[in-house]
């Protein structure tokens, strides 16, 4: 089989899978959510927030479609990071959970193609996903902007929509290193379970010890300017979110972080490049007529 074939066959098995739809409602369900929420806040409260006060008007006008590219997107890098690594996790695990990797490895012509290939269409739904939370922004933000009497287009402009599409590809690339971790889990672990707990783990508790690092000092302080967690925020300060809407932890880390845009797209790059290759590596040389 040509690696079209088998990306084809992949795509096959992932759309048929329950867990790619359910993974796919749970983000465009979170992003309606929260700017239901956020709708409701806005017209009950007069100020709120903890750091900075805001007022109703700003927290409603925030909610207006200038802003619903870069909002759905902060949702997709907080919450979707979640469903990335679950749905690359159960894309590479399953296979040696249901035995079905010693028939698609002797299907393919060269385990490296196989695997690249689940790689790709893995990726490209995880794409997809995002897309959809974008749509579903764009959608609910209309309908507010309306309702509202605050209908105006003029701010689209090709350097708007420009601005919107490097952010989308600015959001896909911090959740690589992630989803990388949990590939590479996955293939080392042999089962989802290895993946979804690899990639779980460094996404939520990684934050959390570079916080105990900063706190600490000393040569602690500069161990987080090379973790994924600041970088990360570094780079997702670009896609110029009002600060209102900036849901979930992460831009203490950015403000500490001494690296620049550039300087943490590298670090990142660097971090997925590793993860892929060494899952690459382990199963190529792996004997999977062994089993799990």
């Amino acid at each position: 089989m040509n690696m079209r074939q088998l990306a084809l066959a992949e795509f096959f098995k992932l759309r048929k899978r329950m867990m790619t739809w359910v993974l796919a409602l749970l983000i465009v369900g979170i992003v309606v959510l929260l700017y239901s929420i956020l709708w409701s806040i806005s017209g009950r409260a007069q100020t709120f927030g903890e750091h900075h006060q805001f007022t109703a008007s700003q927290l409603r006008k925030a909610l207006f479609l200038q802003s619903s590219v870069p909002f759905s997107l902060q949702l997709v890098s907080s919450f979707g990071t979640l469903f990335a690594v679950i749905l690359m996790a159960g894309a590479i695990g399953s296979e040696y959970a249901w035995g079905t990797i010693r028939l698609t490895a002797t299907a393919a012509s060269g385990r490296l193609r196989l695997l690249g290939a689940q790689l790709a269409v893995v990726c490209g739904l995880i794409a997809v996903g995002a897309l959809l939370a974008v749509v579903a922004g764009l959608i609910y933000s209309s309908v507010i902007m309306s309702v509202s009497g605050g209908a105006d287009f003029s701010f689209l402009t090709a350097a708007f929509v420009g601005h919107q599409s490097a952010s989308y590809a600015r959001t896909l690339f911090v959740l690589s290193p992630f989803v990388a971790i949990a590939f590479a889990a996955a293939v080392i672990g042999r089962s989802t379970l290895s993946g979804v707990g690899a990639g779980l783990g460094f996404t939520f508790l990684e934050p959390i010890i570079s916080s105990l690092m900063r706190a600490a000092g000393g040569r602690w302080a500069h161990i987080p300017n090379y973790l994924p967690s600041a970088n990360k925020q570094v780079i997702l300060l670009q896609n110029s979110l009002p600060e209102v809407l900036r849901v979930g932890p992460g831009s203490d880390l950015a403000d500490a972080a001494a690296n620049s845009v550039a300087q943490a797209a590298i670090i990142l790059a660097l971090y997925t490049i590793a993860f892929v290759a060494l899952g690459l590596y382990v199963y190529r040389r792996r004997d999977i007529t062994a089993g799990a």
